[in-house]
């Protein structure tokens, strides 16, 4: 069984995770390597202005940049789905060599993500309660007793049975890790910033993206939050208001990652002010919920609005800075 330890991704004041995220970082340090490339496209926002979609799920985050986590930190990432609709298993024609996929990354050092339901993880919040998607590392398999061992750095657990037939049912994903040698530019953090900032065509402009925040936050004053069910639909908002707190996380720490490169105090400056965005923006989604319980009155929305530009008003003047840098 492999022995690796659980990290959390980020150190807040308020709560604000991603499973992903910290296995990520528990598996990266146990490489030895780094990850903060990968959250170089985290500025970026995108909103879909679609009417029949509730007003935070038309929000759409970039996913981590796994080209740059193979480029610069030589950690080759290799995502693969089994065969569910949701968290329903469609047909287990690829259990046995799923299994054997297990055994031979374990046997060969190397721990794999796995993707899991949480309604059947003793350790979880949502054990027998709700069933949503979570991911751990796969550590160990005893063939004997049928079981296999997983850290989940999410919970902060580490070596945790699971019956071995109940995991291939409920686990819906993998990723395998290889590592690889890092470019040899990998310190050449002007150019590293340049194209993330304007070389990446799958993600919005900065002026797209600031123009899309902008919409949202008029969406919102509009609209407001709507929660019919308080038990299914709170839970949902909050995970849906967390990616915007979680973005500002996750470009925070690259851009101190470019400060450990150039030494320019600007960038150390820079991301201390993400992580104060975080905060204001975890705030929001305190806020906004509070109102939500309360009728939404339009006074309410008004003054979350007004909040909500003068956060998105620091932010552009953030990029603008990280431009000129550039």
């Amino acid at each position: 069984m492999l022995d690796i330890q659980p990290l959390k991704s980020f150190n807040t004041q308020f709560q604000v995770t991603s499973c992903i995220d910290d296995h990520f970082r528990t598996i990266s340090t146990w490489l030895g390597r780094d990850t903060r490339t990968m959250y170089a496209d985290a500025w970026a926002f995108e909103y879909n202005a679609d009417a029949q979609q509730l007003l935070l799920d038309r929000v759409v985050y970039p996913r981590l940049n796994l080209g740059y986590l193979d480029t610069y930190h030589g950690i080759q990432v290799d995502f693969r789905d089994r065969n569910f609709s949701g968290t329903t298993l469609n047909s287990n024609e690829d259990e046995k060599p799923f299994l054997d996929m297990l055994q031979s990354e374990l046997d060969a050092g190397m721990a794999v993500l796995v993707g899991i339901d949480v309604y059947y993880c003793p350790w979880s919040d949502g054990y027998l309660k709700t069933h949503a998607r979570h991911s751990c590392l796969a550590v160990g398999i005893d063939q004997k007793d049928q079981k296999i061992m997983l850290v989940d750095a999410y919970y902060g657990q580490k070596n945790m049975e699971m019956e071995l037939q109940l995991f291939l049912n409920i686990s819906f994903y993998y990723a395998i890790f290889r590592l690889t040698d890092p470019c040899s530019s990998h310190n050449d953090w002007k150019g590293l910033l340049s194209s993330s900032l304007h070389d990446q065509t799958s993600i919005p402009t900065m002026r797209n993206s600031i123009r899309n925040l902008k919409d949202f936050a008029k969406a919102y004053s509009e609209e407001g939050i709507v929660i019919s069910d308080p038990k299914i639909d709170t839970q949902h908002a909050i995970f849906q208001w967390m990616r915007f707190s979680l973005a500002r996380l996750r470009y925070a720490s690259f851009i101190f990652y470019l400060h450990e490169l150039s030494q320019e105090d600007m960038f150390h400056t820079i991301g201390r002010h993400y992580l104060e965005l975080a905060r204001k923006w975890d705030a929001i989604m305190h806020q906004s919920i509070k109102s939500s319980f309360s009728g939404d009155p339009v006074n309410q929305r008004q003054k979350i609005y007004n909040k909500m530009l003068f956060i998105i008003q620091n932010e552009s003047e953030l990029l603008n800075q990280l431009q000129d840098l550039a």
